[in-house]
């Protein structure tokens, strides 16, 4: 293997892939034709990146993943050489080189290929979908592992991604004519989000347990979680009909900080409430209160109605919105039942459940 390529690109591969798969001593590399390709293999999930890279000679090694992140972290701009001679590998760069002992390419593992048929994703899937539903997810700690994982699934011709706390749901879905049903961790999740910031025209398909998706750039096979996620349509189907008014995104951005400022403990809720003049937000504690009026265009039900939520629990979906929504949409179905907020953009769907707080 000797080869020429960007240091800036390197560090790419060698970054993602080491990241991606940090329980793997090693990484391999691979030159074909006119590409470096950098491979990691983990229990959890299989990574390929490729950039483009000056391919006097073909061949593979298996490089210790950490080390050589780290070296080439640190190299000077400009073009990298690499050449390698089992066992060691040869980095030459502007004003020195450096070697590494690298072990036989088998060492990584045989990536994992998919001869299922492949859908196409809608441009840019994963980095659009997943930041609107991550944050929902439970935590580790919190003991509810079937709650962890961010599910993908698709129904009605649209690609869904789902994660909830128990407390609060998040959905948000595409256009997709495949089918997948999965759950993913967030770790995994994470990988198929940046992959698709970075090129987002993409292919998935499910097997044996994987998650496989290809683009022009980069390869994944992802093993799904095993657990059983709950049906959170059935959640969705069974809200009641609420009180509906549509208001700027920023404007209640702006009055959640407000309400939340005069909060003593952010766990406390904020208020909520549809009248004659908007939606009221406000907020009260022994250190002072707040209130605020939007106005807005009422749908659904004319009665003045209201409920108290977390604000953190608004806040986290609104700024996690496209910046060309300019408004959302927010159904309180009363005071014991959950709150609605919904927005688009363009293709794009989002929802989000909010149990609400029932004492203060």
């Amino acid at each position: 293997m000797k080869l020429s390529t960007d240091r800036d690109a390197l560090l790419s591969l060698i970054a993602a892939t080491a990241a991606a798969t940090d329980q793997a001593p090693y990484v391999r590399l691979v030159a074909t034709d006119h590409a470096l390709a950098c491979e990691g293999i983990s229990p959890e999930l299989a990574i390929r990146v490729r950039a483009p890279a000056g391919v006097e000679e073909g061949g593979e090694m298996a490089v210790p993943a950490r080390t050589l992140a780290r070296l080439i972290a640190c190299l000077p701009q400009g073009t990298v050489q690499l050449e390698a001679a089992y066992p060691h590998l040869s980095i030459a760069y502007e004003g020195g080189t450096a070697s590494l002992v690298g072990a036989d390419a088998i060492m990584v593992g045989e990536f994992p290929e998919s001869d299922a048929d492949h859908a196409a994703l809608p441009d840019g899937a994963f980095a659009t979908l997943i930041p609107q539903v991550a944050f929902a997810a439970a935590r580790q700690e919190e003991g509810r592992p079937q709650l962890t994982g961010i599910r993908l699934e698709a129904r009605g011709g649209r690609l869904h991604a789902v994660a909830t706390d128990g407390v609060r749901l998040a959905m948000a879905s595409l256009p997709f004519e495949g089918s997948v049903a999965v759950t993913l961790s967030r770790k995994a999740a994470a990988l198929l989000r940046e992959l698709s910031r970075q090129d987002p025209q993409a292919t998935v398909a499910q097997e044996r347990g994987q998650l496989h998706y290809r683009s022009a750039a980069a390869a994944a096979a992802v093993t799904t979680l095993a657990y059983a996620y709950p049906d959170m349509w059935q959640v969705r189907q069974s809200l009641p009909a609420g009180a509906c008014i549509a208001v700027s995104r920023q404007a209640l951005l702006e009055a959640v900080a407000r309400a939340e400022a005069v909060l003593a403990d952010r766990r406390h809720a904020i208020a909520l409430g549809l009248g004659p003049r908007g939606l009221s937000v406000a907020a009260a504690s022994d250190e002072g209160s707040v209130h605020t009026v939007l106005p807005g265009e009422r749908y659904g039900r004319r009665d003045d109605i209201g409920c108290r939520v977390r604000a953190e629990f608004l806040t986290r979906p609104l700024r996690a919105l496209p910046q060309e929504v300019e408004a959302v949409r927010l159904h309180i179905t009363g005071q014991a039942t959950a709150l609605l907020l919904q927005a688009e953009a363009g293709d794009l769907l989002v929802e989000h459940i909010i149990m609400p707080v029932i004492s203060a």
